[in-house]
């Protein structure tokens, strides 16, 4: 039975993603599969290279670099995360990205970007292959409406993966990952509310995307759905949620570091504290996978 990972985003507040990741890393654990939305899919591509501590890096130095992250770089360039920065000089010069060890593994723990096709409002889930064409599609699943521009690939036209599919646990079964590990950056309890930013969203998309515009305007919905299905699935022994153990307030575009800290560390400590009931889940789904091929 194969075992999926699916990693929330959240901008910022990914970071504690970042943080069980890292540990995870640590203590060499790796699942078959792993879906990333936005900032998800960001920090399970250091995690699918094998790159401990490449994300705390990346986000942590730059938080305060205008190069990085502006809204300077959001005038000039229509994208809040400097696009060319972000996707290319950190990770072919300044904090290299290892494509041999990603390569090496991409075929047995495949690593998929969620993407939002901006025509129809649906969710797709990418492959990323290849990371040096694959890293559009990461870049995709991390562009925000309104902070970002549309990004197209292959004739498509994509932005931020969680306006159709935050948490794609039901694609990651779908997809033949039977059991998951579910990195969640919202404590328990938390319910999402409808965008306040949907008036500014239907003027901007509304006349060319008509889809988005109802996908982003039905995603809390969605959203706390799945919150319902992921408890019913941790009930059943089909997944394992990890998620933050306390609220620490962090903005999808924060850029104070110590916050940043504060939260990578609560996911390594949280990571830590569950990683023998983790370890527990993994072997009891790959015996039940081995157990169905006998």
């Amino acid at each position: 039975m194969k075992l999926g990972m699916v990693l929330e985003g959240g901008g910022m507040r990914g970071m504690y993603t970042a943080g069980v990741l890292d540990l995870l890393m640590e203590k060499d654990f790796y699942p078959d599969g792993i879906f990333g939305v936005s900032a998800g899919v960001c920090h399970g591509a250091s995690y699918a290279s094998h790159q401990k501590g490449r994300s705390y890096r990346i986000n942590v130095e730059n938080c305060t670099n205008s190069d990085y992250m502006s809204f300077k770089s959001w005038l000039r360039t229509g994208d809040f995360f400097n696009a060319d920065y972000a996707y290319g000089r950190i990770p072919d010069e300044l904090i290299p990205f290892d494509y041999e060890t990603y390569d090496r593994y991409r075929d047995s723990m495949p690593l998929y970007a969620v993407v939002t096709n901006v025509d129809t409002g649906r969710a797709e889930y990418i492959p990323t292959g290849d990371m040096h064409k694959g890293i559009a599609y990461v870049r995709a699943s991390a562009s925000l409406p309104i902070m970002a521009r549309i990004v197209g690939v292959d004739g498509r036209r994509y932005l931020d993966g969680g306006v159709s599919d935050s948490i794609p646990v039901e694609a990651a079964m779908e997809h033949g990952y039977e059991r998951n590990i579910v990195v969640l950056t919202r404590p328990e309890g938390y319910v999402k509310e409808p965008n306040e930013l949907m008036p500014v969203i239907e003027r901007i998309y509304g006349r060319r995307y008509p889809n988005l515009v109802r996908a982003s305007a039905e995603r809390h919905i969605v959203y706390n759905r799945t919150l319902e299905r992921l408890d019913e699935l941790e009930q059943e022994g089909k997944a394992f949620i990890i998620r933050p153990s306390e609220t620490i307030k962090v903005s999808r575009i924060e850029r104070k570091p110590e916050k940043l800290d504060a939260i990578y560390r609560l996911g390594y400590e949280d990571a830590a504290a569950c990683f023998e009931e983790l370890s527990a889940f993994a072997e009891a789904a790959r015996a039940a996978g081995s157990d169905s091929e006998a």
